[in-house]
């Protein structure tokens, strides 16, 4: 059969050799069947392992939604996707996968991760001999995720038109997975069913993450960082012996650092060793933990609800916040859980985090500027009742943020709300119509500056600064952007002091704002305010997935 098996790696060629290694022992693949999109990693080495797999085709990640699509359109009859934290445990067959999904048509996808071994099985499940089949709109965990790049089969056709019919901007293989949603996949999925044979014979080691897009969760608990690897594969040219991780009782999908074995053995490596003991250690001691914290955020929630924050700080709500803007030649710049993020040493999927830029949030919050006004979202501290449900349940676990706004805002200030530039997402119940018109009003017959990421506007259908006089662009960078800042400030600089300055730019648009407005521009930190118009005029539903699609990075 005409089978092409496509595989995403980026800065982990040790992995990569195991996946490759363990799908060639263990299946009736051959190299030639597989392309390997690869992204580049400063310091990693992944020419030793294209020699060993010389007939493998690699394709050098120069934009994944691009290379994607093209690698996709070469693709043989069926595709199966598959990922370098990937490494095969048991005997399949491809050729026997093609020909079940030939032959019923009402099947979407044949995995070959899912099994019997793989609990609780669907209720609907039926089965012969050697492939079990069910209808994927189950309660079970995993059986009801039809859509995965890990190693399930599929046709190609379906494959090119749910990856053709999609809107938003697929930049790296998560975003790929995480196009098919709860919300959509009864309508995007138009074939019922999935099938499996009768024992899964994958595993998903997970021991590192080379992303910071999405937060999945890892398993650091041996010496498993991508440059440690690197030194181990390339230089001790060490390898995972796929026999000992294939003995291995196969019960689940996602694994940890136990499954991570060595050919060669290796200080470190070790489920005896110092370093995973007391990871353990820790994971039982958290156990004992949880139930205080979970305590604790039910009756802070209850305090929330009851409003007893809401005299803590002072915030104009959206609609007083919009009316100063009205009344008053004003910059402002706004606060939300990123920068929050930023500000206590973390780091969010388009900004790591750098100590100058934490600095600087800091300072800012208790900034006290004429004109310059700081926003922190209002209904932070004010329990809102036309809040949609999405962001009503995010207000109420947001017990850590509040006790940070407390003890770093200034009581003696007066904030506006974050919130003036994100409504549509933020509210089910609003005079959306009437707070459109008003903001456009103020953007009418402007001469206006937008300071943004390379291609965030590029699928917006309505153009909210199409009512601009004219229109001016400074781009920066899409990923970290503060790493460019002094280059962006000085672009600026060179643009008239007449004209409105819009920033898009996550936490490093508050610094910029700021500066810009000392040097006698306006400057608005207009964050999520493009995206949310277009959201509202294309009437996009506001279900939970869909917002939390809406604040993905662009």
């Amino acid at each position: 059969m005409d089978i092409s098996i496509i595989v995403f790696s980026k800065g982990r060629p040790m992995q990569l050799h195991a996946y490759l290694e363990s799908l060639l022992k263990f299946s009736d693949a051959v190299q030639e069947m597989v392309t390997v999109l690869y992204c580049e990693t400063e310091g990693i080495r992944y020419e030793k392992l294209m020699q060993r797999f010389s007939q493998v085709t690699w394709v050098k990640e120069s934009k994944f939604e691009t290379d994607l699509k093209q690698i996709i359109s070469d693709a043989g009859e069926y595709i199966m996707f598959g990922c370098d934290d990937v490494v095969f445990t048991g005997k399949f067959s491809l050729e026997k996968a093609g020909r079940y999904l030939q032959e019923h048509e009402e099947v979407f996808g044949y995995s070959m991760r899912l099994g019997e071994n793989i609990k609780p099985v669907p209720e609907n499940l039926s089965s012969d001999a050697a492939v079990l089949e069910w209808r994927w709109d189950c309660k079970c965990q995993h059986y009801n995720y039809p859509w995965e790049l890990d190693c399930t089969l599929y046709r190609r056709e379906d494959v090119v038109r749910m990856t053709m019919e999609e809107e938003s901007a697929i930049k790296n293989p998560n975003y790929y997975e995480a196009m098919i949603t709860p919300d959509n996949k009864k309508d995007r999925i138009r074939r019922p069913n999935m099938a499996s044979g009768r024992q899964g014979c994958a595993i998903v080691i997970t021991v590192n993450r080379v992303q910071e897009t999405h937060q999945n969760g890892f398993d650091d608990s041996m010496l498993t960082d991508i440059y440690s690897l690197d030194r181990l594969y390339n230089d001790e040219d060490n390898t995972l012996d796929i026999e000992k991780i294939a003995s291995m009782d196969n019960s689940v999908i996602h694994v940890g650092a136990e499954y991570f074995i060595l050919r060669k053995e290796t200080k470190g490596y070790s489920p005896d060793s110092l370093r995973f003991r007391l990871r353990k250690a820790k994971e039982l001691a958290d156990k004992f933990t949880r139930f205080p914290r979970r305590v604790y955020r039910h009756f802070e929630r209850r305090s929330y609800e009851k409003g007893r924050y809401a005299g803590k700080l002072s915030i104009l709500n959206t609609e007083e916040t919009l009316t100063l803007m009205e009344k008053e030649r004003i910059s402002f710049l706004r606060y939300g859980d990123g920068e929050i993020a930023i500000m206590q040493g973390g780091s969010i999927p388009f900004q790591e985090y750098d100590p100058k830029l934490a600095k600087r949030l800091r300072k800012l919050l208790r900034t006290n500027t004429d004109g310059l006004r700081i926003g922190i979202p209002y209904y932070y501290m004010h329990p809102v009742k036309q809040l949609n449900d999405f962001t009503a349940q995010f207000a109420g676990a947001l017990a850590a943020q509040r006790r940070f706004l407390c003890k770093n805002c200034s009581r003696d200030m007066v904030y506006v709300d974050t919130c003036i530039t994100q409504v549509y997402q933020t509210y089910e119940k609003y005079d959306f119509k009437g707070y459109y018109r008003r903001m456009q009003k103020l953007l009418s017959g402007r001469h206006v500056t937008i300071v943004c990421g390379e291609g965030v506007f590029d699928r917006l259908e309505h153009r909210a600064y199409d009512v601009c006089k004219s229109v001016e662009f400074v781009t920066a960078p899409s990923m970290n952007a503060f790493a460019d800042y002094d280059r962006l400030l000085r672009e600026v600089l060179k643009t008239s002091r007449k004209r409105l300055v819009c920033i898009v730019l996550g936490p490093t648009a508050k610094v910029l704002a700021c500066d810009l407005h000392k040097k006698g521009y306006q400057a608005w930190d207009m964050g999520h305010y493009f995206k949310d118009y277009d959201a509202y005029m294309r009437k996009k539903p506001r279900t939970a997935s869909e917002i939390a699609q809406f604040y993905k990075p662009d």
